[in-house]
């Protein structure tokens, strides 16, 4: 793995479990076992730099996963549940979700910095861009899918955020025969 990508993993993990006023330079520069020079070479703008380039590569890989899972269906109400119930197995089982970094972020971004809460709006656009490219890949209408994803991600997100505070996945089991059949109507 090249440095500049594992210091943005590191930072992501270090992020997602003290958010970013609870981490400072020096726990980051030990976890990534880099000297300041280091730090700066690759993030000359600092912290905040750190936590756009941070976010921007949470979003990629959790795109790609995203994508990936719900590819793997023949129908959109068999691929959504499939990724509720995978999600629940995952927060049972300590799985790390680049989406419970995102979230926790974007909300204390309305307090960091303004480029960065724009950062994080941006994300939730293209996050729900993929929820809706995946539903016009399964034949949705553009003008069924716009009325459809705002529904769609808000109570998948929701449901995942009371999962991950909980540690349990029982929200998301409940939900994905729902969201199945809801989906399976339209």
């Amino acid at each position: 793995m090249e440095k500049k990508e594992f210091i943005l993993v590191q930072a992501e993990r270090l992020f997602s479990e003290k958010g970013y006023y609870g981490i400072g330079l020096t726990e980051l520069l030990k976890a990534c076992d880099i000297p300041k020079g280091s730090f700066y070479y690759y993030f000359p703008k600092g912290k905040l730099q750190l936590i756009q380039e941070t976010l921007e590569h949470a979003f990629r890989h959790m795109e790609e996963g995203i994508r990936l899972i719900l590819s793997q269906a023949s129908t959109a109400d068999e691929a959504f549940q499939h990724m509720l119930l995978s999600h629940a197995d995952g927060i049972e089982q300590g799985r790390h979700y680049a989406s419970h970094f995102v979230a926790m972020i974007s909300i204390e971004s309305v307090y960091l910095d303004p480029k960065i809460h724009e950062t994080c709006k941006q994300i939730y656009r293209q996050w729900e861009q993929v929820y809706g490219d995946v539903l016009v890949g399964f034949g949705y209408s553009p003008e069924d899918t716009r009325s459809l994803v705002p529904q769609l991600f808000a109570t998948i997100h929701g449901a995942m955020l009371i999962a991950w505070i909980h540690q349990d996945g029982s929200s998301l089991r409940e939900l994905a025969p729902k969201v199945a059949s809801w989906l399976a109507k339209h």
